[in-house]
């Protein structure tokens, strides 16, 4: 059975609708009975690294926040912490940066909690049984979650191709060492720029499983306790742990599809949210944003995190490329994201994602205008 994606093109049409507006008319039409009163309403986002600037705006996010409200539940700004260095590695930082990029409850409305606590610390373990993992460590506060709304900033993705909803729930709402196993085979940091390392401990306190000693005033690891959590990696204050990027790209894929399916075995009731907008040939996790790689195209909908990722790759060639953009003026039915990463095969995790019941590749595209 197709399932349905909805869409509200970018263009201003007869109606003379903005793109905000169009946000709640989707949610609207989506789903009018998804909140209940007194639901807490996770709205999941990327808040966008520093010096980002394609990440959502945060008008429509205010717009979802709005939604939640009327329908009389309480709604909350949410993320997880990254395992790279930067603005968004630990929680205050990351609030912090979210604030700076306009997503502070004088913008939005809503308040910004963590799923996964300070420092990725507050996780819970979710049993799943499938292909890559028997278990995985989502954010806790996903655990007296009612209802999960994902807004995804649909873009490029060097690894798995492209950034949709699936990433945006399976590995923006995991936790740290989660997030480690799904980039690599071995969950161990690396450490090969040992002249870097001063001794100076911060690695060796954060480490839950004294797989870390101080030994002539370098950090030693015993591999064998090591357990991936990952922690010491952005603990390290002269940046001398490095993250094991080894991951094959459809792996990676089907790993954030079990993240996903994770994810969704906590919280039962979700609507996807994609915006087909300043699609970028980088994720928002960069310091920088390219061109966009085709125009705006519009904002799709769903309650399918398959289908809604089929149809975005598929929108995508319908329309021809950017001519200054990374992949220059490709035709229409040029495959885009092929365009971008021609080694990368996006559909196989979204096919996994079906053989696993978490969606369908087959969909209907509704036009909402």
């Amino acid at each position: 059975m197709k399932s349905k994606v909805y869409f509200y093109p970018s263009e201003i049409g007869k109606r003379r609708i903005g793109l905000a507006e169009k946000v709640l008319v989707g949610l609207k039409k989506l789903g009018s009975d998804f909140v209940n009163s007194g639901d807490r309403v996770a709205i999941k986002l990327s808040f966008g690294e520093e010096g980002n600037t394609a990440f959502l705006r945060h008008i429509y996010v205010k717009k979802v926040v709005d939604f939640v409200k009327e329908s009389g539940g309480k709604p909350f700004l949410t993320e997880t912490s990254t395992l790279y260095h930067g603005m968004r590695t630990d929680a205050i930082d990351h609030t912090t940066l979210a604030i700076l990029h306009g997503f502070g409850y004088a913008q939005v409305g809503a308040p910004i909690i963590m799923a996964d606590g300070l420092a990725s610390e507050h996780n819970v373990n979710v049993e799943i049984n499938l292909k890559h993992f028997k278990e995985l460590k989502v954010g806790g506060v996903l655990k007296v979650t009612d209802a999960l709304i994902s807004l995804a900033h649909f873009k490029g993705h060097l690894v798995a191709g492209f950034g949709g909803t699936i990433k945006n729930i399976g590995m923006g709402l995991v936790g740290r060492s989660s997030k480690q196993r799904m980039h690599a085979s071995s969950v161990r940091p690396e450490f090969k720029n040992r002249d870097c390392c001063t001794g100076c401990g911060v690695c060796a306190d954060v480490c839950q499983f004294d797989a870390i000693e101080i030994v002539d005033g370098k950090a030693n690891f015993d591999y064998e306790k090591c357990q991936g959590c990952a922690d010491c990696i952005p603990a390290c204050p002269q940046n001398c742990l490095k993250i094991l990027w080894s991951e094959k790209p459809e792996n990676l894929g089907e790993k954030m599809v079990e993240g996903v399916y994770a994810v969704l075995k906590l919280v039962k009731k979700a609507i996807f949210v994609n915006f087909l907008l300043d699609i970028t040939p980088d994720c928002d996790c960069f310091s920088y944003s390219d061109n966009p790689i085709v125009p705006d195209l519009g904002i799709l909908f769903s309650r399918d995190p398959i289908a809604i990722d089929v149809a975005s790759c598929d929108l995508l060639k319908s329309v021809e490329g950017i001519p200054r953009s990374k992949i220059g003026r490709k035709g229409k039915k040029v495959d885009k994201i092929r365009a971008l990463h021609p080694e990368i095969d996006w559909f196989a995790h979204l096919k996994y994602g079906e053989e696993i019941g978490l969606g369908s590749t087959e969909y209907e595209l509704i036009y909402l205008e």
